[in-house]
């Protein structure tokens, strides 16, 4: 967020400016406003002064009211106008991160709905994630209630654990895509001593793939140095990947009932057949059936 600047409020001609100069006419004495170098931004640069009254925002000193005792209004009141000065950059800072957020949260659900393949969504949700949060490698790992095994779906870059032993010791990786949870970890030691994760991972960030109570998996993020994410960033991968989580589970409903059908229909024409082939049985070879 930019600076509070006291020549931008007091400085310009507009309705601070002339309240300003109306309160430095009423005390009647030789009034200045200086920023915090002592730089004279309004009032009379040659009076004579004896008192200083700081203009300070957070502890932070802004510029000086001088004059005599009775200037001291003005220093407050200036310290007021910083202080909505402030409340109103934040707020509007506030308003365009949250247009922001649903604008990029529009567009990614735009891009999920353009696929039904549970590995496409998986990889787009990375190349979100990853332009969104710097990371050296991600995937999206499932968990497969049949094989009770983990399944990677999508990775980007290298992948950073030893695909083998994450079934092995899945028991300590299902602390993390099973948890339901969204967490940064610094300390991956259990892992790294399990030969999970590789000796150049040093951090690590993971949010649950979960639709209502149920965990499906989660999206992995990793880097090779050891950095300070942020709660932004655990909240955008947080965000996205409930988005994809619905996106996959549908996807892999949809796979379901189409593999449903097939079976359904590979049935149905096994016993059409067997059907035709108990009619021919009873036939007599001139085409006439059997009595």
């Amino acid at each position: 967020m930019a600076r509070i600047s006291l020549k931008n409020i007091v400085g310009k001609k507009n309705e601070v400016n002339a309240a300003v100069l109306a309160l430095i006419g009423q005390t009647d004495s030789d009034t200045r406003i200086e920023d915090e170098k002592g730089n004279v931004i309004l009032g009379n640069s040659n009076g004579n002064t004896h008192s200083s009254f700081p203009i300070s925002l957070d502890d932070e000193i802004l510029g000086w009211v001088k004059g005599d005792e009775k200037t001291v209004i003005i220093a407050d009141l200036l310290t007021y106008l910083i202080q909505k000065e402030l409340e109103k950059k934040k707020l509007g800072s506030e308003v365009l991160n949250l247009y922001q957020e649903v604008n990029l949260i529009f567009n990614f659900s735009d891009k999920l709905a353009q696929t039904i393949e549970p590995g496409a969504i998986a990889k787009i949700t990375l190349d979100e994630v990853s332009n969104l949060i710097k990371s050296d490698t991600g995937v999206v790992v499932l968990w497969d209630e049949k094989s009770k095994s983990l399944q990677v779906i999508a990775s980007s870059g290298e992948l950073f654990f030893d695909e083998k032993k994450i079934n092995e010791n899945r028991s300590l990786l299902l602390n993390i895509v099973l948890s339901g949870q969204s967490e940064i970890i610094g300390d991956i030691t259990s892992l790294a001593e399990a030969g999970i994760i590789l000796p150049q991972v040093k951090t690590v960030l993971y949010a649950a793939l979960k639709v209502n109570h149920r965990v499906m998996g989660a999206v992995i993020l990793a880097r090779h140095e050891l950095v300070q994410y942020t709660a932004g960033d655990l909240k955008m991968l947080t965000t996205l990947s409930l988005q994809a989580s619905s996106a996959i589970e549908s996807a892999l409903l949809f796979e379901k009932n189409i593999r449903e059908v097939k079976e359904r229909e590979e049935m149905i024409r096994k016993e059409l057949e067997a059907e035709f082939q108990k009619k021919d049985a009873t036939k007599s070879p001139n085409g006439v059936a059997k009595t």
